[in-house]
């Protein structure tokens, strides 16, 4: 079971929006909800910090709803619709089980946390192994996330969604760790030289 602390009501915010009475409608909804987004990430889920992802997919649908009713709504429709975009993700994700077999967020931390015991010089190599098992794509992604992007900000630059570009990201950082999270590591050492060890 995740040992880690919920994250609190204040974690999630919006973005913003230029027009302030538009960002206020929004925050005041996206405060109202976030208590339901970490309801169903961890109900359906499993996955507390599935949270983020719930609303970010969430706001983005009812900021394109907003919009195309002439941004006619008042802050109950703004907040319900929010409430069952969540909803409706969370069950889908539950029902197309879409989760990775090779572990969850919290495996990958815990996984990062036992490499993190090791001196500078091996997470150093560690963090070499994993860029240049990368893919061109994620490679970019890593260094725009160290350089301090947003995932907006690099889902913008490359002309996708930010859940998508997250999501992939994600997706080949854990596979790549978890393929490589037993005695051969990045492809170090592998049986054809064990055996001409013994």
């Amino acid at each position: 079971m995740d040992q880690r602390p919920p994250p609190s009501a204040s974690t999630y915010w919006y973005l913003g929006s230029p027009d302030p009475d538009v960002d206020q409608l929004f925050r005041r909804a996206c405060a109202l909800a976030w208590p339901y987004a970490v309801y169903c990430a961890t109900r359906y889920l499993r996955d507390l910090h599935s949270a983020y992802d719930l609303m970010d997919e969430a706001v983005e649908n009812t900021e394109r709803y907003y919009e195309r009713f002439n941004r006619e709504r008042n802050s109950a429709q703004i907040f319900y619709r929010i409430l069952s975009v969540i909803k409706r993700l969370s069950k889908q994700r539950l029902n197309s089980k879409r989760e990775i077999a090779r572990g969850s967020l919290y495996d990958l931390e815990r996984l990062a946390q036992r490499h993190a015991s090791g001196s500078e010089a091996e997470q150093a190599a560690l963090v070499r192994q994993v860029l240049d098992k990368m893919s061109k794509r994620s490679q970019q992604i890593a260094y725009w996330r160290l350089a301090g992007h947003s995932w907006r900000q690099i889902a913008e630059e490359l002309g996708a969604s930010h859940i998508t570009v997250r999501r992939v990201f994600h997706t080949e950082i854990r596979g790549l760790l978890f393929r490589s999270s037993g005695n051969d590591r990045f492809g170090g050492r592998g049986g054809s030289d064990q055996k001409a060890d013994s």
